[in-house]
């Protein structure tokens, strides 16, 4: 049984918005904890979309392989959010992405027919789970946008602000992306380049609008960050 502070991070998923006492008391019943080491994988790209996740703690970063065998990182999951939810929906589709771990992480799984039988007697299960999937393709679709109308130095500084928006933690010297991120973590998520990347926060540091360590990154400056990526004049 989870305890209280676990229960509330599954209660605040957007997979379970709207769902009656009983039935996240069900819901919870029905999950399985599931935990994954540093590195290691929830599931591929392709797999048979067996099971939807609510993390319960630790970070994942979920990939895709486009055709010609680029990694992508599409997004960074953090507590209390859901992922592979495509197994209520289309399951024979397979995962359109990996889930890897950034962290030893643990997170609450149910099958698809688990979750198939909750959404009979919960009918906003399936609703949520369709706005979570229309939230990733409008996604997508201002990402695909934002590659062709933004200058790359936008797009890393929208990119941070996200992250900092997610998982931001106030520190003494601003705020901390509360996460291990890599430079190719931000040029994956922004569509550009590692060398880009590596140059652009190089300079905000210099300017002192960051302080980069080690897959660490303080915003010192997040108005600088907001002017830069709503393209206005610092």
């Amino acid at each position: 049984m989870l305890d209280k502070n676990l229960q509330e991070i599954v209660r605040q998923a957007s997979l379970f918005r709207e769902v009656s006492p009983a039935g996240f008391a069900q819901a919870l019943a029905l999950g399985v904890q599931r935990s994954v080491e540093e590195d290691g994988y929830f599931f591929m790209q392709g797999d048979p979309a067996t099971h939807a996740y609510v993390l319960l703690s630790g970070r994942v970063k979920m990939l895709q392989i486009t055709p010609n065998g680029q990694q992508i990182t599409l997004r960074i999951m953090t507590p209390g959010q859901t992922y592979g939810g495509v197994a209520l929906l289309n399951p024979s589709d397979g995962y359109p992405a990996t889930a890897q771990a950034m962290e030893n992480s643990t997170a609450l799984a149910w099958s698809t027919a688990q979750l198939r039988e909750l959404a009979v007697q919960e009918p906003s299960i399936s609703m949520n789970t369709m706005q979570l999937m229309h939230g990733y393709i409008t996604e997508l679709q201002e990402r695909q946008q934002a590659l062709v109308s933004e200058r790359a130095e936008q797009r890393i500084a929208r990119v941070l602000l996200k992250l900092a928006a997610q998982s931001g933690k106030k520190v003494e010297e601003g705020v901390l992306i509360d996460m291990p991120l890599t430079r190719q973590d931000v040029a994956e998520m922004s569509g550009t380049t590692l060398f880009t990347v590596s140059r652009t926060l190089n300079e905000w540091e210099r300017e002192g609008l960051l302080k980069i360590g080690r897959e660490r990154v303080v915003i010192v400056e997040p108005h600088a960050l907001v002017r830069i990526a709503d393209d206005l004049v610092r």
